[in-house]
């Protein structure tokens, strides 16, 4: 094959369109970055300077804050632009990362986008399809390998000469793929260390994936009488692999794990936070029993002689309140979320390219784990601001004050310390990945299963 130039065109053609992948990924990347750090600076800008005014109105002017993508977001942007990287934060309410939770469509088989990721994927089959499919059955109908038998050459150091020799050419593709980003960041000087972890397990699942390919197809040759056969059964794999599996999962799990609709997922919490969760009462017992507790706890009879703001502790129990109901109703979410990813590796069982791009996206960090920590994240960074300008409001008042009143200002707002996100670390990753991982491996058992009963088939 290397001989005829066919596997070394074949390798140019593929180096030329990853390389033209890669670079307008990187340059999506870049745009993105930088719209992201403009946004960023803006929003703070205006919450820093939104004048005097009511501390609680101040907290409704509500922040902005976005998500840091990886340097592997590059090869693989996974569910980043279903979910989105930017959350609005607001007091009373938690957001979802720029859409609504529910959506027709499955956010576990964002599959279609041309990244690099996708363009490896789909791409490196369709090379060693053309370079596999006549590996064996091509030397058969040569005579070839009734030389090499009367030779002496036994069929698996065939095999074994032939997967070595189109998998090192291949492996190629798989860690220029996994390091390119990588070093373009580390040349930018915007490389996190940790990042070269997880580029070094995704080169290492790439590699895998390769390996995986090489022997299906070496098999398939092997298995079969002609050239002309294996190439129709590849292509047939190759269609069901890249298309046909993915899209069947993406209709089970939609059907399976139905999401809820957005106007009933928002109808929940609301009826939750007001009529009350079990045993709780509704919003105004409550509200009634937080009143005689703080006038109790202050010895006076009415709110306006408190001496401290009456308001902002009323919001501080309310809020308290609706962050558990919110985390009921998410959690829930998150857990169907789950539950259709479950459905999608369960197809993966029938597909190495959905596995090998699962994979991936757990070390972009660009999965349903990787988006449930940040969203988490900025949740927990929403509680505080509030609980911050609720505390300096009870602290700096007295009783009831009107809700016109302008006692915050400049001081209060530069006060409020600014998100930061930092990505899990690459242990993290592999251990959402381990599923994940145990089908890669599930794959190369296959593989070495067809090349072993194959063997049978190798007869001049």
């Amino acid at each position: 094959m290397a001989r005829e130039g066919r596997f070394a065109a074949l390798l140019a053609i593929g180096a030329a369109v990853l390389a033209v992948a890669i670079l307008a990924s990187l340059q999506r990347h870049a745009a993105v970055a930088s719209e992201v750090a403009q946004v960023t600076a803006a929003t703070r800008q205006q919450w820093d300077d939104q004048g005097d005014k009511h501390p609680h109105r101040g907290a409704h002017f509500g922040l902005y804050v976005f998500r840091p993508a990886s340097a592997l977001t590059v090869i693989e942007p996974g569910l980043g632009n279903y979910f989105g990287q930017a959350l609005w934060l607001e007091p009373h309410r938690r957001n979802v990362a720029r859409f609504e939770p529910a959506q027709d469509a499955l956010p576990s088989t964002r599959f279609g986008d041309l990244s690099a990721g996708f363009v490896f994927a789909v791409l490196l089959p369709l090379l060693v399809i053309a370079v596999t499919f006549d590996a064996v059955s091509g030397e058969r109908q040569r005579g070839t390998l009734r030389m090499m038998h009367g030779a002496g050459v036994a069929p698996a150091r065939l095999v074994a000469g032939k997967f070595l020799a189109l998998g090192a050419g291949f492996a190629v593709f798989a860690l220029a793929v996994a390091l390119a980003p990588v070093i373009a960041a580390s040349a930018g000087g915007t490389l996190d260390g940790a990042v070269w972890w997880r580029a070094a397990g995704l080169g290492a699942a790439y590699l895998l994936y390769t390996a995986i390919l090489v022997g299906l197809g070496l098999a398939v040759s092997a298995w079969l009488a002609d050239g002309r056969s294996a190439l129709f059964v590849l292509v047939g794999l190759w269609l069901a692999f890249v298309f046909v599996i993915p899209g069947i999962g993406a209709a089970v799990a939609r059907h399976a794990v139905p999401l809820p609709s957005a106007q009933a997922f928002w109808a929940a919490i609301q009826r939750d936070f007001t009529e009350g969760l079990p045993g709780d009462g509704n919003l105004a017992a409550r509200t009634e029993r937080h009143d005689a507790a703080l006038l109790s706890r202050y010895g006076v009879t009415r709110l306006e002689d408190l001496p401290v703001g009456a308001a902002p502790l009323r919001r501080l129990e309310r809020d308290a309140y609706a962050d558990r109901v919110h985390a009921l109703h998410f959690d829930a979410l998150w857990q169907r979320y789950a539950a259709q990813e479950n459905v999608m590796r369960a197809a993966a069982l029938l597909s190495p390219t959905l596995a090998i791009r699962n994979f991936a996206m757990k070390m972009a960090g660009t999965d349903l784990s990787h988006q449930r920590d940040y969203e988490a994240a900025a949740e927990r960074y929403r509680r505080s601001v509030n609980t911050a300008i609720d505390e300096w409001d009870a602290s700096h008042t007295r009783g009831m004050t009107s809700f016109d009143a302008r006692y915050a200002g400049a001081a209060l707002w530069r006060a409020i310390r600014p998100f930061a996100y930092t990505m899990p670390s690459a242990l993290f990753a592999l251990r959402a990945a381990l599923p994940e991982i145990a089908i890669m491996f599930w794959w190369c058992g296959l593989a070495v299963a067809g090349l072993f009963f194959s063997l049978r088939r190798i007869q001049p």
